[in-house]
């Protein structure tokens, strides 16, 4: 699972989806939800997971898509196996692992140190609050 720490930017209501503008180092995402929870405020900081499967990946692709979020990206490392590619990516969001099908890596033409931009659906995101841990201290009575 990846997992990036974020801030909420804007939160828009519309009559079906909620759009939910985040800001991880200088990239913006925008998560899609039925409606936002009820915790969730502008300013937030919050963890946001997706799993690898749910990162697509695109070398040279200049058409439009359906895909808000467009990540540039550098492959830094590849694991194949016969029918599956794990692949980890450095981009402003910190490390991201990718799994496609190696027919799709084939066709791509990706290779180590090649940049290529990773697109992630706004549904994937989850989302959750960062919370700080609670610092107690104990204190201890002295029988005299």
């Amino acid at each position: 699972m990846n997992q990036i720490e974020a801030t909420v930017k804007g939160i828009t209501k519309t009559d079906i989806v909620t759009y939910i503008d985040i800001e991880c180092a200088s990239t913006e995402l925008r998560i899609i939800k039925s409606k936002a929870p009820i915790w969730l405020s502008k300013g937030d900081r919050v963890s946001c997971d997706f799993k690898e499967a749910s990162v697509c990946v695109s070398k040279e692709c200049p058409g439009k898509i359906s895909i808000e979020n467009k990540i540039s990206a550098t492959l830094i490392d590849v694991r194949k196996s016969g029918s599956l590619c794990e692949l980890t990516f450095e981009s402003d969001l910190g490390k991201v692992i990718s799994l496609i099908t190696t027919d799709a890596y084939d066709n791509l033409g990706l290779a180590l140190d090649c940049k290529a931009t990773m697109l992630l659906r706004g549904v994937d995101i989850e989302i959750s609050p960062v919370v700080k841990p609670l610092l107690f201290t104990t204190r201890t009575k002295y029988a005299n």
